[in-house]
């Protein structure tokens, strides 16, 4: 099985009190583990909410992240708009409507036909995506 992981999975190695379950499981994973473009500005923007040297900290993290995941993180594309585009459609239409940022990483699941990984996963339970939340699976939390 192949994981698109959520920014609250991917962070957990950086944070000062990281799950350590979910951390190891995503040790284990690595290989098969891809992200989003989005969840890249998510991070992005999230370390510029910081300063000093926890800013540096965190950019260095993420540059370190960003090669290791080389060939693995998946761009919001024109295939996957049109994805979005079908989702949001189907979504609106039956009450369900997403967030946008979370539409987005949704129809990049899809389109690449991978789990979502998140600890949101209430947002992301809709039909056709597949969920697995690592914080309440894995903990039993």
């Amino acid at each position: 099985m192949s994981w698109l992981l959520d920014t609250d999975v991917i962070c957990q190695p950086i944070k000062n009190h990281g799950n350590p379950a979910v951390i190891e499981w995503l040790e284990q994973e690595q290989t098969d583990c891809f992200t989003s473009t989005v969840v890249i500005a998510q991070i992005a923007f999230w370390i510029r909410t910081k300063e000093g040297l926890q800013r540096e900290r965190l950019r260095q993290w993420l540059a370190d992240s960003v090669e290791a995941l080389e060939g693995r993180i998946l761009s919001f594309n024109t295939a996957t708009a049109h994805v979005w585009a079908e989702q949001k459609h189907l979504l609106e239409k039956a009450g369900k409507p997403m967030p946008v940022e979370d539409s987005y990483l949704a129809a990049t699941a899809r389109r690449h036909n991978l789990t979502i990984v998140t600890g949101n996963d209430g947002d992301f339970r809709r039909p056709g995506l597949k969920v697995f939340n690592p914080f309440k699976e894995l903990t039993g939390t």
